[in-house]
């Protein structure tokens, strides 16, 4: 990928990394979980009296930083589906998170969301090129099983329905372990997972600059692990953090920067994400906005201060849609755009979702993938060489001549489609037979291939032997739970 989207000078991205340090040091963070509390204690963090607040010196952060590893590989349970994380290259992408609702299609209504949603979103993302992480993006409830169970044996199905990464229980330690577990499972042991990171846990600071326990449980067991940990922030400007953006900036950095201290006193080579989905709050409606251009400015802006750090960042692409649809599709073009050409190493949070993270469809699914192919093609730019520049092309075909007819040129065409043109899958740029031939509803169409890729695709298998070892695994959760037999 070589444009680049820049927001902040570096002049701005110094002020701003000065800033960060003074309010650290002058102000601190709240560190409610108490072995975190005691390592930077330790390390030569000041704690404010017998308070959970802890004032972070430079020092201390300037060291971690430091320690960060800057490339790893997120491993898959294929191969092929491995990511390489620091060296450049495509944005990686991924589905939203814990939606709560999702569109029926036949319908039109949103509902709550069901395991057969949920199992059917993350086959139809096997299917799809550009998604590259993969797990179950609704929320739902399920009868006779408590959230502990629940939350793993999500992750089991999600393992048989995908062979892309995925990411484990991130609620608090206990689900951490469990998911950490079943993970081991698939590795072929702990050492071996703590050798090829497979499964990532999610850390989410409460705005403003307070680490809550349960979420810092899951940093701690992450790390410990040498799993791939998100530190991700969600901070509103004008609600949880300052109305300013460069404020917001400020203190979204100084809640990441201490959570990425903290994965590293636990261990300096877990491989840590500076993740931002940071927006303002719209006082109008009373409600986050999270798909308007000051969420692209802070997402774009955020992956400049992570590369300022070298550390692998996840930004924005969003919508605040109450339904999937045009606006959806345009406001997550346009915040999915500035993260891509500002560089950002990944997009989690993404494909389906809009409302605010907290719907989502299948056919917003379809679409998304379509927008995402678009702004890749930006982000490669254009390449400008020898065979690019066609001048010998251009002395064959001559004044007047035919690029439709002539045989090089032609062949020329085939070699500089594959490796140029971006080709809509989805999207119809077909001219109309005749007056009579209707216009596709762009809905309609995607509903259409999200039915073809469920009726086609099917996941590559998970091991019999490896799935009967994760039954054990939840069989055990079920027994410790509440002592019932587990029906999987």
């Amino acid at each position: 990928m070589r444009s680049q989207l820049a927001v902040l000078s570096r002049d701005e991205i110094e002020a701003i990394h000065a800033a960060t340090l003074e309010l650290l040091d002058r102000v601190g963070v709240a560190v409610r979980e108490p072995r975190a509390l005691r390592l930077l204690e330790n390390a030569g963090a000041v704690r404010e009296s017998e308070t959970e607040r802890v004032r972070i010196p430079e020092g201390l952060l300037k060291e971690a930083i430091g320690s960060v590893p800057k490339r790893w590989t997120w491993f898959a349970r294929e191969g092929a589906h491995d990511l390489r994380v620091g060296e450049g290259g495509r944005t990686y992408l991924g589905p939203g998170s814990s939606c709560t609702r999702i569109i029926d299609f036949a319908s039109g209504r949103a509902r709550e969301p069901t395991q057969k949603d949920g199992d059917e979103l993350v086959r139809l993302m096997d299917a799809l090129e550009l998604v590259d992480i993969n797990y179950t993006p609704v929320s739902y409830g399920a009868r006779d099983e408590t959230p502990r169970y629940h939350e793993s044996s999500t992750l089991v199905r999600d393992l048989q329905n995908t062979s892309k990464v995925g990411v484990g229980p991130s609620y608090n330690g206990t689900m951490a372990r469990d998911g950490l577990r079943i993970a081991a499972v698939l590795a072929g042991g702990e050492d071996a997972l703590r050798r090829r990171p497979m499964v990532a846990g999610y850390c989410d600071p409460v705005s403003p600059l307070t680490h809550d326990r349960m979420m810092t449980e899951t940093l701690i067991e992450y790390a410990a692990m040498g799993q791939p940990v998100f530190v991700m922030c969600l901070d509103l400007a004008g609600a949880s953090a300052p109305a300013s953006l460069a404020g917001t900036l400020v203190q979204q950095n100084a809640e990441v920067l201490s959570g990425i201290l903290i994965a590293s006193l636990v261990n300096r080579d877990a491989p840590v994400v500076y993740g931002s989905v940071s927006g303002v709050m719209d006082m109008k409606a009373g409600s986050a906005a999270v798909g308007g251009p000051e969420f692209g400015l802070l997402s774009a802006a955020s992956v400049q201060l992570s590369h300022f750090y070298g550390i692998p960042c996840s930004s924005g692409g969003q919508s605040d849609a109450r339904v999937h649809g045009i606006q959806a599709s345009i406001e997550k073009g346009t915040t999915l755009l500035a993260s891509i050409l500002a560089g950002a190493d990944f997009v989690d949070l993404y494909f389906g979702s809009y409302e605010g993270f907290n719907a989502t469809s299948p056919e917003q699914v379809l679409i998304d993938h379509e927008i995402a192919g678009y702004a890749n093609r930006y982000a490669q730019g254009i390449e400008v060489d020898s065979a690019s520049l066609s001048l010998d092309l251009m002395e064959a075909v001559g004044p007047g001549g035919s690029y439709l007819k002539n045989p090089r040129a032609l062949r020329d065409t085939m070699a500089m489609m594959g490796r140029e043109w971006y080709l809509p899958a989805l999207f119809d740029r077909r001219t109309p037979d005749g007056p009579d031939r209707p216009e596709e509803d762009l809905l309609q169409m995607a509903h259409e291939a999200v039915a073809r890729i469920l009726r086609e695709h099917e996941p590559t298998p998970l091991d019999p032997g490896l799935l009967k070892e994760m039954k054990v695994i939840l069989e055990a959760i079920r027994k410790e739970e509440n002592g019932s037999p587990a029906a999987i």
